[in-house]
């Protein structure tokens, strides 16, 4: 066996089990809090000096904005309001 075809067997294998690590009860809870500290983080790292001047992070703060644009109206769009009970 080839020293590349025993890398990517040792990848597919380290794969795996992150796959099943993250199926599991613990996992939903460490992506749940990965995803927690994302949400929260990406605002104050994006004020950064060293990423506002970056023309590429420019381009990707341009693009977050446009994603929440569109993805507020997607929601607008898909809403469906309930009609006020009647008193």
């Amino acid at each position: 066996m080839s020293a590349v075809d025993s890398a990517f067997e040792a990848a597919s294998d380290a794969a795996e089990t992150v796959r099943s690590f993250l199926v599991s009860e613990r996992g939903r809870r460490v992506r749940h809090q990965v995803a927690t500290a994302l949400i929260v983080a990406a605002p104050v790292l994006s004020e950064l000096p060293v990423i506002r001047r970056h023309p590429v992070a420019r381009l990707l703060r341009t693009a977050g904005v446009a994603a929440l644009v569109i993805r507020g109206a997607e929601w607008l769009r898909d809403w469906e309001p309930q009609p006020l009970p009647e008193l």
